[in-house]
């Protein structure tokens, strides 16, 4: 009874409605997560290009590893908080 109830007042529309805004919103997100990724990658590449080219052959390994060091930093530090709030 319950049910055909809601379906008078439309209320099944509504949750169906609900679910297609809810898969739109998740595929908006994974496009852009994976651009995201992209621009990640693109900028990493770059920036060690652009170490190559600022200094001087004999501190391109140090300086890649500094920056290599604190983009593994900024990483851990952000999955850090997202397994926190899960909690």
């Amino acid at each position: 009874m319950e049910k055909r109830d809601a379906e008078e007042t439309g209320e099944g529309k509504i949750a169906s409605g609900d679910s297609i805004i809810r898969y739109f919103r998740f595929g908006v997100f994974t496009i852009l997560m994976l651009l995201l990724l992209v621009a990640t990658f693109q900028f990493y590449f770059s920036a060690m290009d652009a170490i190559s080219d600022l200094f001087e052959w004999e501190y391109r390994s140090l300086v890649q590893a500094g920056f290599a060091a604190c983009v593994i930093a900024v990483i851990v530090y952000f999955l850090r908080a997202v397994i926190i709030k899960e909690k």
